[in-house]
């Protein structure tokens, strides 16, 4: 069968065709050890949830279209599994996982449609080598929520062009509404793409048809809630995005390093796989010894790289810093685009020794990472998910009510520390958080004067963070000592309180 004999069958298949759910057993087993391993490697050893997924819990409870730092899809499936199952932690670890696995059957089911079975099997299997698909995934924030979007964004964009589907048009422009609420760095890709179809002859050739406007429509009306907010709250997101790229301190090098890192695994996978060597070998029956079409190499190569360029030049342009993290969920097409790019020859026994890499690397590095964890080898204090949260949240409480012999209704702190007093308060207290009042809508000055708040921040006692400057002037300042099972002995976490009384009641 040859290479156009391939790509012709899967354009033949319906909207939800035979490659995207009978997936092929060595990527089937390499999603199911890294939907397991990294499942439980964080709901067995953390004591509290990661930094992004306790403000995640915090924002979701007040079911807001957006907040200032990012929309809030991530924050709807946190409480959304909170409210489904009536617990924190091992759910945000599930979603997680699920949307990886989710990001590795779309790239899959692209990769199929332009490099053939074996090729799209080995660039799956690549994956495990991009240490993004690992450690960070326990955290289940917006760049995570964004990966299965980030990867279906051009996958539907390729079948709506290649078949002039209005289908596959209607679903771009589905995927590409949803992408917007999981980050708005979605808009970069879908700039990326757009001028991928300007470039392209036969994607250019389709702009004034139907499909195109189709999309457009589609993802205005999608994302025609998360404008009304972006415009009420004056673009909040993008001028935090702003002043985020401001205060990114990494130079190029750095930069280039850390990414050259991220994928360094890639490449180590390829030579134990023997995709490297450059010896003659059989050419597969599936054409998989064939040179990628220009065309499909040079897609690849846009979406896979187009963001970081992007990034470095505008922050060539600005002045900006950089960092690592803001290419990594466009990193899902590396391995597709190593296949295609370098030619590589992808034998029955160079996916079988692919497949046995991959699988270890996604069952012993959640158990390194489970060790981790455990020994925290920080030494002068614990790592985040080694805090004692439900002690410190039941003593916080505790503290709360006696004081004022009222119900804890708000919590005021820059992030982590009012965060995690909240997950498990059994009033569920809203959390008063960011740079000022407003980057906290929900909380009105006419709420805060009434129900009061708990001032809370770790650090320095004489240095609260600026939103509770004014609201901490004139307080007593106390402090609370928690120990913590994984914490140095004689170490202990000192958290800094205030207390904003609430209204007398009448």
């Amino acid at each position: 069968m040859s290479l156009q004999g391939s790509a012709d069958e899967v354009r033949a298949a319906p909207l939800l065709g035979r490659t995207f759910w009978l997936v092929p057993l060595p990527v089937l087993a390499f999603m199911v050890c890294q939907f397991v391993g990294w499942t439980l490697a964080p709901a067995l050893t953390h004591i509290s949830v990661p930094l992004d997924v306790a403000e995640g819990y915090a924002w979701g409870r007040e079911w807001v279209i957006a907040t200032y730092k990012h929309p809030a899809l991530p924050s709807w499936l946190l409480e959304g599994s909170r409210v489904l199952t009536g617990a924190i932690g091992w759910p945000a670890y599930v979603i997680s996982q699920l949307f990886v696995m989710a990001t590795f059957l779309i790239v899959y089911t692209l990769g199929n449609d332009l490099l053939g079975r074996r090729r799209a099997i080995a660039g799956t299997l690549l994956l495990a080598g991009v240490a993004f698909f690992a450690w960070p995934t326990v955290e289940f924030n917006h760049n995570i929520a964004k990966l299965p979007m980030a990867a279906a964004l051009p996958l539907t964009l390729w079948r709506a062009v290649e078949r002039r589907s209005l289908g596959w048009w209607l679903l771009f422009g589905i995927t590409a509404g949803i992408g917007l609420y999981a980050k708005l760095s979605t808009l970069l890709l879908l700039a990326i793409l757009a001028l991928w179809m300007l470039w392209d002859a036969k994607a250019r050739a389709q702009i004034l048809t139907l499909g195109p406007w189709l999309a457009a429509a589609t993802t205005i009306l999608i994302s025609l809630p998360l404008l009304d907010w972006l415009v009420r709250h004056n673009f909040a997101p993008l001028a935090y995005a702003a002043a985020r790229t401001h205060e990114a301190s990494a130079g190029y090098p750095q930069f280039f390093a850390d990414v050259a890192l991220n994928v360094a695994g890639l490449f180590a996978l390829m030579a134990i796989a023997g995709l490297l060597l450059r010896k003659r070998a059989p050419a597969p029956a599936d054409g998989g010894d064939q040179k990628p079409d220009a065309r499909i190499v040079s897609f690849l190569a846009i979406i896979t790289l187009g963001p970081l360029m992007v990034a470095t030049t505008g922050a060539l342009l600005t002045g900006s810093g950089l960092k690592a993290s803001w290419g990594n969920s466009m990193l899902s097409y590396a391995g597709m685009f190593a296949v295609a790019g370098l030619n590589l020859r992808v034998t029955d026994d160079a996916i079988r020794r692919l497949a046995i890499a991959a699988i270890a690397i996604t069952i012993v590095t959640p158990l390194a990472y489970g060790v981790a964890v455990v020994v925290d080898p920080r030494k002068s204090a614990p790592t985040r998910v080694n805090w004692p949260q439900a002690e410190i949240s039941r003593r916080m409480v505790e503290i709360w009510e006696r004081e004022t012999k009222a119900p804890l209704r708000i919590v005021a702190g820059y992030f982590w520390v009012p965060d995690i007093i909240t997950l498990t308060a059994p009033t569920k207290p809203s959390v008063l958080t960011g740079r000022s009042l407003a980057d906290s809508p929900w909380i009105t000055p006419a709420r805060l004067a009434r129900e009061g708040a708990l001032l809370v921040w770790d650090g320095s006692p004489n240095n609260p963070p600026r939103i509770l400057a004014s609201l901490v002037q004139g307080r007593e300042i106390r402090q609370e000592r928690f120990t913590a099972e994984r914490l140095p002995k004689g170490r202990e976490i000192v958290i800094n309180y205030a207390i904003l009384r609430p209204a007398p009641i009448d």
